[in-house]
């Protein structure tokens, strides 16, 4: 006779658990090597921002994600190449294979290196029951993971019969997202899409940037402006404001030629910029080497420029009473930046304003909070610090750095999902006043599932209720004090919002 199985003794098992890693967001495509020691994974590289949509409240697969390896027992994770989607590991684990930008490849273990495997081969795909094939599958996934099982009052069987007669019309990638965009409309929710691969460009090249700005002139580009720390603004070679910038690498502007035409192509190669400059009074052409930018690194500088003129105006309608910060997203990045900047921005201040206009979201509005809303429960004072100080506390033994003085907010129409979290709870919590416009009302958590060509659905599976039980979907955080931005004063550079913000802070600070 067989033996009876032994029990299954698991009120110990919590204790078998370890933490390998303890990465910013979410981890995927594991792999554990052959030999068993060691695990393959992709991660956040650096707490790197996640896409826009991320998740209100987790992390998601997107931007700024590489490969990784790390030991069975922890250690350092090593970044050994870029996001690539793991699809299992040789026998011998030396190697793993991979899809990477919709290529497969061979990844090399442990250097990283990529060996692509190009076939050609020819295969006869059947569109239109292609399409149907994917719409189906986007509809069951939907269905299953949406937050609210009802689908929001809808007949999703019927829906779905109703629209595959469309998508079976579809031979195109557009058509089929347009037909299957309706489709996802009907749910009237955020976070959603259903998105073909874009086609891979061969000849694409990214246009240079030289971090100015500048107006078309007769036979070239004048610099109106060049912006600090950009490639214009370094080292001896520096664009000045009034310069005419007439030829890039011998090039000149004649013809249908511009400055982002003659730039393609330039990202990160140094380029021979030919300049009309007046110097002592007399017009002269020089030779200037400078290495342009990427379009999102010269945003990141149009971006900084205008953080650092909005603390200033603070700054003057509070006659230095009143600090600024603006946090960019809700992710580790900008909350790394939020922590870096408080004590810069709050230091001798009897006051802060926390911007939160324009946030796409992410995913840490807990963290922020942490930050604002940490109750003081005690203070510290070393030996040769006057009796007069009640208010310090060894910053290293909180999670993050503390604020905990008047503050006021500021959200918008253009704040959403994780932002719109933190202006709800801001406003919740009572910790100052919200000021602004209401927010989008677009508020779900999110992921993501990929179909057999590339397409991407994505999957929102959590909703978010305030304490008072509305839903935030469909329902911004409305500000306590209502102020509209308008175009006109947009046009006199005027911050509306702003100014309402720092003089209602204003009656609360000493």
């Amino acid at each position: 006779a067989t033996a009876p199985a032994a029990p299954l003794d698991l009120d110990d098992a919590y204790l078998r658990l370890r933490r390998i890693t303890a990465m910013p967001g979410n981890e995927a495509d594991l792999e554990l090597t052959p030999a068993g020691d060691r695990f393959i994974f992709t991660a956040q590289a650096g707490g790197a921002a996640p896409p826009p949509g991320t998740p209100s409240g987790g992390g998601a697969s997107g931007a700024g994600r590489a490969t990784f390896t790390v030991d069975k027992d922890g250690g350092e994770p090593r970044r050994i190449a870029a996001a690539v989607n793991v699809q299992g590991l040789s026998l011998t684990g030396d190697k793993a294979v991979v899809v990477e930008g919709n290529r497969a490849a061979l990844l090399k273990l442990p250097s990283g290196e990529l060996e692509y495997l190009d076939i050609s081969d020819r295969l006869t795909i059947d569109l239109a029951r292609q399409s149907e094939q994917k719409f189906l599958e986007a509809a069951r996934i939907i269905g299953l993971s949406h937050y609210d099982p009802h689908l929001n009052g809808l007949d999703w069987p019927a829906l779905t019969r109703r629209y595959l007669e469309l998508v079976r019309e579809a031979l195109t990638p557009d058509e089929f997202d347009h037909v299957a965009g309706r489709f996802v409309g009907e749910l009237n929710s955020s976070h959603q899409g259903i998105n073909s691969p874009e086609p891979r460009n061969e000849i694409q090249q990214p246009v240079g940037r030289l971090g100015i700005q500048h107006r078309r002139v007769a036979d070239g580009y004048e610099v109106v402006r060049v912006f600090a720390n950009g490639p214009a603004d370094k080292g001896a070679m520096r664009l000045r404001a009034g310069d005419v910038l007439t030829a890039v690498d011998g090039m000149d502007f004649s013809g249908s030629a511009t400055l982002d035409t003659l730039l393609a192509g330039k990202v990160d190669r140094e380029v021979r910029l030919t300049v009309r400059r007046k110097i002592d009074d007399v017009e002269r052409t020089i030779d200037l080497l400078i290495t342009p930018i990427g379009s999102q690194a010269e945003t990141a500088l149009f971006y900084n420029d205008w953080r650092a003129l909005t603390a200033r105006k603070v700054d003057e309608l509070s006659g230095g009473k009143i600090g600024y910060i603006h946090i960019r997203g809700m992710d580790q990045n900008s909350l790394d930046v939020f922590e870096r900047d408080l004590y810069a921005a709050a230091d001798g201040k009897k006051g802060l304003i926390i911007d939160v206009r324009n946030n796409g979201g992410g995913w840490t509005a807990d963290r922020l909070l942490a930050s604002i809303m940490y109750p003081r429960h005690a203070y510290t004072r070393p030996r040769g610090v006057s009796e007069s100080v009640r208010d310090a506390y060894p910053n290293d033994r909180l999670f993050i750095a503390r604020y905990d003085l008047p503050i006021n907010m500021l959200c918008n129409e253009k704040s959403f999902s994780n932002a719109e979290i933190v202006a709800h709870a801001f406003k919740t919590l009572q910790r100052g006043t919200l000021v602004g416009q209401q927010t989008a009302g677009g508020v779900i958590s999110t992921g993501a599932t990929t179909l057999i060509d590339g397409t991407v659905v994505r999957t929102p599976f959590r909703g978010w209720w305030t304490r008072d039980h509305v839903n935030m979907e469909l329902n911004g955080a409305m500000p306590d004090l209502l102020v509209p931005q308008t175009p006109e004063a947009e046009a006199r550079d005027e911050d509306e919002q702003l100014k309402a913000a720092v003089e209602d802070l204003l009656k609360r600070v000493e």
